[in-house]
């Protein structure tokens, strides 16, 4: 994201006793939080919504495709604890002193509490219409701290196809929840010296696409760091981020 003024662009559970894998108990998902419902879709245009992972599952909807992909890319951020959508719109006065509002696509929080609104739009777009960061600013400088601490435009060079991909297996990994499997691919990692590729851990573990899986859970939680910028994959080069941090 680059920063413009104030704003910014931004399956196994383990073995049970019997030696069969139960899958995590269903909790259902909380409704959406939105403020005002899905526009009726035009015919070629995208919505839906996803589900969120966590100890509290919740549905957010979209409204386009790269508002799905950004969702994906938000929810999937280690940093990033809760995604709103549609939320209540931005009371703020235009150019000419008239009284507007403006709703945007997002409220991200994040872990150390910074909250952002995110606007989300094509980069065709946006250079076509310039003046629409003029008025993002505008916004931003009239948001109460109350609301948001900040302004986010995002746009599809935030959600890459490589970046949507890892998203995407991220929030799948997250259905499974903690297993047994994270914990022996766990004391594997503890004894990693240097880097690796995420199959030479898997060959290790011996657990096949379970231990795939336990292994971008420990990306995703912050013990491994992919060092080599590829999409998560067997090839993927990863390091112990304790190590890199004291090489550091």
């Amino acid at each position: 994201m680059t920063t413009i003024d104030t704003i910014e662009r931004a399956s196994d559970a383990g073995p049970n006793a019997g030696g069969r894998s139960m899958p995590p108990p269903f909790i259902p998902p909380r409704i959406s939080d939105a403020s005002r419902r899905i526009v009726v879709p035009r015919k070629g245009s995208l919505r839906g919504a996803l589900v969120t992972r966590g100890e509290v599952p919740r549905i957010v909807t979209y409204e386009s495709d790269i508002e799905r992909r950004v969702l994906l890319v938000l929810l999937a951020r280690p940093d990033v604890v809760e995604v709103t959508e549609q939320v209540e719109p931005v009371r703020f006065l235009d150019e000419d002193g008239l009284p507007r509002k403006h709703y945007f696509d997002f409220k991200a929080v994040r872990r150390n509490g910074d909250r952002g609104l995110i606007a989300v739009k094509k980069l065709e777009w946006i250079e076509r219409h310039p003046e629409f960061e003029d008025q993002l600013r505008l916004i931003a400088a009239q948001v109460p701290r109350s609301v948001a601490d900040r302004v986010i435009l995002m746009t599809d060079a935030d959600a890459s196809r490589s970046a949507v991909h890892d998203a995407k297996l991220i929030h799948s990994v997250r259905a499974d929840g903690a297993t047994d499997y994270d914990a022996s691919v766990r004391d594997i990692v503890s004894t990693l010296i240097g880097t690796t590729t995420v199959g030479c851990l898997v060959a290790a573990s011996g657990l096949e696409g379970r231990g795939f899986r336990a292994v971008v859970r420990l990306i995703d939680d912050g013990t491994l760091r992919v060092v080599d910028h590829s999409r998560i994959g067997y090839e993927t080069r990863v390091a112990l981020v304790s190590n890199l941090e004291v090489q550091s």
